[in-house]
């Protein structure tokens, strides 16, 4: 035979208006953090743990049902959104939108609570999100440009050609890192984030840029080492500045290193003339 299931640890309330901040929910056996409203039929309060809580022993009003779901849907995506200092002032809104229809039964008051929980979420989701992405390049920029700076020093006490050249050119690599981070940073108003995601895949996005911006400028230094752009820097005074600076703008521009890859592809491929 099954057991049959004993009672449960919560129990039941008749007046919740002696409830202050501090004291533990019988009902959920929810500790209460901040208290949003309550009254002799009903409790709206913040929990340890940052969440709305509510419980009520009167009918539930009309609009209870469609406020419930989308305070449910709103705090699911928060969770990869928000920091812990964002979580408070959200979760206040959607615990006021409670309030308004259990306390007030007006539907428009809480569906303006709930309006203004959204546009918060959005807007410090997008704010986080740059955060996220900006970070992740400016971490990869500044480990490159570490090493890099390590390799100028190695640079200036070698003296075989070789070995110069090979450190002229991952020097410029590293170049690209900072152009890339200074492009992203420019314009990140322009670039679309999904702050759901959260914030993993956004630092991971601005690895990848930053990544991205080395290797174009590892393949301009190589193209120039090669003499492939005319030997331009090599008429300078400062050949070894030139080639950082060429390097930097590939890593700013993506579209740079592109066009020279498919001008070069259409010089090899160009039939040559009699």
């Amino acid at each position: 035979m099954n057991a049959q299931p004993g009672p449960g640890s919560g129990r039941r309330v008749e007046d919740y208006t002696p409830f202050c901040e501090g004291d533990v929910d019988p009902t959920l056996n929810k500790k209460i953090r901040t208290l949003i409203d309550s009254d002799e039929d009903y409790l709206i309060y913040l929990d340890e743990d940052m969440y709305v809580e509510w419980t009520f022993i009167c009918d539930s009003p009309a609009g209870f049902e469609d406020a419930a779901n989308l305070i449910g849907h709103l705090e699911a995506q928060s969770f990869t959104q928000l920091n812990e200092t964002q979580r408070e002032p959200f979760e206040r809104c959607l615990g006021e939108a409670m309030a308004r229809i259990l306390g007030d039964h007006n539907e428009e008051k809480a569906q303006a609570a709930l309006n203004q929980a959204e546009a918060y979420l959005k807007a410090r989701g997008s704010e986080n999100a740059r955060v996220w992405y900006l970070t992740g390049a400016a971490v990869t920029a500044l480990c490159a440009l570490i090493i890099g700076a390590i390799l100028f020093l190695i640079w200036h006490s070698v003296s075989s050609p070789m070995w110069r050249s090979a450190l002229e050119v991952l020097s410029g690599a590293t170049m690209g890192s900072l152009g890339a981070f200074l492009s992203v940073a420019g314009r990140t108003q322009a670039i679309h984030f999904e702050p759901v995601a959260g914030p993993r895949i956004h630092k991971v996005e601005g690895v990848t840029r930053a990544i991205v911006g080395m290797t174009g400028a590892l393949f301009l230094a190589l193209a120039i080492k090669a003499d492939l752009l005319l030997g331009v820097s090599q008429r300078l005074s400062h050949p070894f500045l030139a080639l950082l600076v060429a390097c930097f703008a590939a890593g700013a521009a993506e579209r740079l290193v592109p066009g020279l890859i498919g001008n070069m592809a259409k010089s090899l491929s160009a039939p040559a003339r009699d």
